[in-house]
């Protein structure tokens, strides 16, 4: 596996320079930025792709957490902080690990590891998409990341997809909320299998199996109701043949 890119924030100078630190010291991490402000490195994320950062929550709060997390979802953040104020609402937010002030090397050591370890399964994941192009009509399932976890989607359970940009909403049988999902609805369109799964709409793919009715380029799903745009609408009558 690659080495983890890393970025680093901290207010604190020579908080800063310990974890600059102790990220050379370990060999699958390799620093990119280190920075004093939240601002200067939420303009390096629109631009360039970071792995992994360390935050000094202090630095940002919680508030300035979330904005990073909207700038680059895939980056994950491993949290540095003098006290445990900012825990609960920083596993709410899905942080990989809180460390606490003053550092100890094994624990750090620790968080390290557990990046590692999320990359490489990450990692072992898109080598197997990359494998695929599409799913056999026999695959019952697909893993997708949601909340810095991989989410076991059982495609007997999907409903519909709808698309909100670069994030996906997979509606399911077995829970009232969606699973989100940073991916493109041409990506997931590839992923399924094609004589289960139909796309209607520049936003939404339905499962055939789930439709309960169609009335004027609407289709029923339970209680919801997806479009079928004027482009998709012949294709889908002869998928379903109507």
């Amino acid at each position: 596996m690659r080495k983890i890119n890393c970025i680093v924030i901290d207010s604190n100078e020579p908080d800063l320079a310990i974890v600059c630190q102790q990220i050379n010291s370990i060999a699958f991490l390799k620093l990119c930025g280190a920075f004093n402000k939240a601002e200067d490195a939420a303009v390096m994320l629109k631009t360039q792709k970071a792995d992994l950062l360390f935050l000094d929550i202090e630095n940002s709060g919680v508030l300035g957490l979330k904005s990073l997390q909207c700038i680059s979802y895939s980056t994950r953040v491993i949290v540095t902080t003098k006290s445990g104020h900012y825990a609960l609402e920083a596993f709410n937010l899905g942080v990989l690990d809180y460390v606490q002030k003053p550092f100890n090397k094994e624990r750090f050591r620790k968080a390290a590891d557990k990046a590692y370890e999320l990359f490489s399964l990450l990692s072992l994941r898109d080598k197997r998409n990359a494998q695929t192009e599409a799913f056999s009509s026999d695959q019952e399932y697909l893993f997708v990341t949601s909340y810095y976890a991989l989410v076991k989607i059982k495609l007997a359970d999907v409903t519909y997809v709808e698309g909100l940009k670069d994030y996906l909403k997979i509606f399911l049988t077995s829970q009232l909320n969606p699973v989100i999902t940073r991916m493109t609805m041409k990506v997931l369109e590839e992923k399924l299998p094609r004589n289960q799964f139909f796309r209607v709409h520049k936003s939404y793919i339905v499962s055939i199996d789930k439709i309960d009715f169609i009335r004027s380029q609407r289709i029923k799903i339970g209680l919801n109701t997806v479009p079928i745009s004027d482009g998709y609408y012949e294709t889908f009558r002869q998928k379903v043949n109507i």
